[in-house]
């Protein structure tokens, strides 16, 4: 197999995630300087502590973004790292339906059968909306 860069191997995961699984999310969003925002308006999950979405950025990988507080949220990639599945948040950890595997909102496998962790994304809560950076 020929070498490719990060962006197309988290490409090709996804793509094949979103074929084996049937599973899609619920936005795409267009990242500016490695960097997308969430707005409450188009996200009202995302308005009060504990609710999640699952968003599709552009030419990269779909994340998982939580609000765990007032002022607090999380963001991890939402792809598994073990048959490359869309996973979602179920409150406690990011869950892949495909085999069970769970991750911590650090990004490290609770349950496998993988054992590779996930990647996390630095998301801060602003007065209307989450922004994520990607870099």
């Amino acid at each position: 197999m020929a070498d490719c860069t990060r962006r197309q191997f988290h490409l090709l995961v996804a793509a094949a995630g979103l074929a084996a699984c049937g599973t899609s999310t619920s936005a795409t969003l267009t990242p500016a300087n490695d960097v997308v925002t969430l707005s409450f308006a188009q996200f009202p999950a995302l308005a009060m502590g504990g609710g999640s979405v699952v968003v599709d950025v552009k030419d990269r990988f779909p994340i998982v973004v939580v609000r765990t507080g007032d002022a607090t949220a999380l963001a991890l990639s939402a792809t598994c790292t073990h048959a490359g599945c869309i996973m979602s948040w179920n409150g406690m950890a990011v869950h892949c339906p495909c085999h069970d595997a769970n991750f911590s909102p650090t990004g490290a496998v609770l349950s496998g059968p993988t054992t590779i962790p996930v990647p996390v994304y630095a998301a801060t809560v602003q007065p209307d909306a989450i922004v994520v950076n990607l870099a």
